[in-house]
């Protein structure tokens, strides 16, 4: 999409990432929105339209107050241009400047949304929030920081608020997708 140097040298790390098993994901994600843009289908694939709908729906049941909304793992920012008019101020987060761009895009620019790149682990946005919002993203935290990402969420939340976690995967199907091992 932009810089051909910049891109290169995130295809290079995100190829050395994978042979090293580095954990490190970010020049992974910098990579595939660059090339890509919407490489999940976000924009495109039923299933995901339907996801967010399901999700936008139960968000407005749920909720107990309408001032903030975190959305860790924003992508390309379809789900945060739904909430825009939801919510007084949303911090939509993604580890990819990539991502960022792309929401920044999708929501039109709308005043009321901040964009933040960081990861989970490291996230620090100073506030706390109504709703978090957490997309098929926390499959992506190693088992061994699954109760630190719990910390950091409890941290972003207010005392009343709700966090929503998303997985392509009914845990009661006996197969959980995600968090293998956090249960037990």
């Amino acid at each position: 999409m932009s810089n051909p140097v910049s891109s290169a040298w995130h295809q290079i790390r995100y190829s050395i990432d994978r042979l090293f098993k580095t954990g490190n994901r970010l020049h992974e994600f910098e990579h595939k929105y660059r090339k890509h843009g919407d490489y999940f289908g976000y924009q495109t694939k039923p299933y995901e339209k339907l996801k967010y709908e399901r999700t936008f729906d139960l968000i407005k049941q749920w909720r107990t107050g309408s001032d903030s909304a975190l959305e860790v793992g924003c992508s390309v920012g379809v789900f945060t241009a739904m909430i825009v008019p939801e919510f007084t101020h949303i911090t939509a987060v993604d580890i990819a400047s990539e991502a960022l761009a792309l929401t920044e895009k999708q929501t039109g620019g709308a005043a009321n949304v901040a964009y933040l790149q960081s990861d989970l682990l490291s996230l620090k946005t100073g506030r706390t929030y109504d709703v978090i919002f957490c997309a098929e993203m926390l499959m992506y935290v190693r088992e061994k920081d699954g109760a630190e990402a719990c910390r950091v969420l409890d941290t972003c939340l207010k005392p009343d608020g709700i966090i929503i976690e998303v997985s392509q995967q009914d845990r009661e199907a006996g197969r959980p997708k995600f968090f293998h091992g956090w249960d037990k």
